[in-house]
């Protein structure tokens, strides 16, 4: 039964009503959901459609809405979200196709004041992704993120200490509200095709000062299925590019229905690029993805162990590109290194610092890559 017929049903008195503004996000997330349901009543006599497009635009206008006072009636209110879509903004924004996919969650737990629901997740066998919201009158900071831990029951001990990575992208919606893209990527093991997940986390902490932390008890349980997916594995001779001291190969690519994940290996002797012998240096490659219809991905970049004079010279890298799905009129994909080199600046008794660059970042040859081909 729709909540309309519910409501239809209900005698209320308005003086039992509150009323308050809505957040940008629920406006938001309103918008989105309202656009969703007419756009799926294509059926409908036109007369119908207008009204619904009445109604829903008197929604969307204004700016304030009601709080029911009767909890049982409340409680069968749907939770709106896209947290996905909200983030379009960020640099790292690789998730256009990521609501389409995702499980819905719909969880909310409070713990000292911080109310965390988790949203949307989804599985595609590269990575485990949860979108969810941060509420709290407290301060928080700029960044904010449930630090814990991931238990997949399927997964026994094998990612225990190691063989996954975490990414985080936080967007505030208000002083008291964010929204949150946790990426747990799972770099190797066992992939099964459903996880059950326990998501727990003690601390609400601030990535921008991480000693601005506020302590509580949180945990989410829920279950995900395995996106299908596509390995292409290449022969690293034909798809590399080397520079005098650099080598760069493409050793696979997998496609979801939500991203494509580039992983390569790279091979850096940093002596020779910094043209440096005694200095301690770094190199660091990022990298521009494009196709070519011109079009460039942003991507989340999982760097492994990066490049410095600490390693020595056969010192080998496996990171990984995860961007969005390449356009399905493409036929080539263009990857190219950008090098920078670095250095520590004012170094301490342990010879920590920050990093500075020490030349101008430049490109080396780049690595074409032919596309959606069966």
């Amino acid at each position: 039964m729709s909540i309309f017929k519910e409501l239809n049903d209900v005698r209320l008195d308005v003086t039992e009503f509150e009323e308050i503004p809505l957040s940008t996000m629920e406006r938001k997330r309103i918008q989105k959901r309202i656009y969703n349901k007419i756009s799926t009543k294509t059926k409908m006599k036109k007369k119908k459609n207008y009204f619904l497009l009445a109604v829903a635009s008197f929604i969307v206008i204004s700016s304030f809405t009601f709080i029911l006072t009767f909890p049982a009636l409340a409680a069968k209110v749907p939770i709106l979200s896209n947290i996905f879509e909200l983030l379009i903004h960020d640099e790292n924004y690789v998730f256009e196709e990521y609501d389409k996919h995702s499980t819905d969650i719909g969880i909310t737990q409070e713990s000292n004041g911080i109310n965390i629901t988790t949203t949307n997740a989804v599985y595609d066998g590269e990575n485990i992704t949860i979108a969810y919201t941060i509420k709290s009158e407290q301060d928080l900071g700029e960044r904010p993120v449930l630090e814990g831990k991931i238990i997949v029951d399927e997964f026994g001990d094998r990612y225990k200490d190691n063989g996954y990575f975490e990414n985080y992208i936080v967007e505030k919606i208000n002083d008291h509200e964010y929204a949150v893209i946790y990426i747990y990527q799972l770099l190797e093991g066992f992939k099964p095709d459903t996880l059950h997940v326990t998501w727990t986390g003690d601390t609400v902490l601030n990535l921008n000062n991480v000693r601005q932390a506020t302590l509580g008890s949180w945990s989410f349980q829920f279950s995900l299925d395995m996106l299908d997916n596509k390995t292409r594995k290449f022969a690293t001779s034909e798809f590399s590019t080397e520079e005098e001291g650099i080598e760069v190969e493409l050793t696979k690519i997998t496609q979801t229905p939500i991203s494509s994940t580039i992983y390569l290996s790279e091979l850096v002797d940093e002596r020779v690029v910094s043209q440096e012998e005694e200095e301690m240096r770094g190199v660091s490659i990022e990298y521009l993805i494009s196709d070519n219809l011109g079009k460039e991905y942003k991507y989340v970049h999982y760097r492994d162990t990066g490049h410095s004079t600490d390693f020595d010279a056969n010192h080998r890298s496996y990171p990984r590109i995860t961007t969005n799905v390449f356009d399905d009129a493409a036929t080539t994909l263009t990857i190219t290194p950008i090098i920078n080199v670095m250095k520590v600046a004012n170094p301490d008794s342990n010879g920590a610092g920050p990093l500075v660059p020490v030349m101008k970042p430049y490109t080396i040859e780049p690595i074409q890559v032919p596309i959606n081909k069966n």
